[in-house]
């Protein structure tokens, strides 16, 4: 089995080199990625039912390693690029700045807590006035129920009065001035 994979990596190495010379642009960290993909590729040359498939099936290895490499090296440059920020702060700049988050914690806590408070009190607020719409508007209903039947009887009298069932022009004209009146306050136009 050995023999096997050794044979098939030597015909293949140079190629691997460089697929991982191409993503990597550095000599030494290809072979050091060539040498991880092949101890992988070891590890698990059982698995490989097609023999035949080797130099791709090892190319693609070789490649996830390379990217690997590349993205733990982006990582640690930006991490150790982050650190160097702080580390060339001098200490008093630090406390400034810790100071500044803090106050700044505080006051966004503050801010917050009233925030909350105060909309708490607008839905309070938005409750009573519904209820008191409410009301106004059974208010409304039961009051204009109750004069809808005497101001209906007023303008009977009224109608009455205009097609001179009563000879008194003065009595004509005082229902027919009530009527509108009284009408105009509970159905208004």
């Amino acid at each position: 089995m050995y023999e096997l994979f050794e044979q098939k990596y030597k015909e293949c190495e140079k190629s691997l080199f460089l697929v991982a010379f191409a993503y990597l642009h550095n000599t030494e960290d290809a072979k050091d990625c060539v040498q991880e993909a092949v101890l992988s590729a070891l590890k698990s040359f059982n698995s490989l039912n097609n023999k035949e498939f080797f130099k791709t099936w090892l190319t693609r290895i070789v490649i996830n390693k390379s990217k690997d490499y590349l993205k733990k090296q982006r990582f640690t440059e930006e991490l150790t690029d982050n650190l160097n920020v702080f580390y060339d702060m001098p200490q008093d700049e630090i406390g400034i700045l810790a100071d500044s988050i803090n106050k700044l914690s505080a006051s966004l806590d503050t801010a917050l807590t009233e925030l909350k408070t105060t909309n708490e009190q607008l839905v309070s607020d938005i409750e009573k006035e519904r209820k008191l719409e409410k009301m106004r508007q059974d208010f409304v209903s039961s009051a204009s129920h109750e004069l809808k039947t005497p101001i209906a009887i007023i303008r009977g009298y009224a109608e009455g009065l205009k097609i001179n069932v009563s000879e008194e022009d003065t009595a004509m004209q005082e229902y027919c001035d009530k009527e509108k009146k009284l009408f105009s306050i509970v159905i208004p136009e």
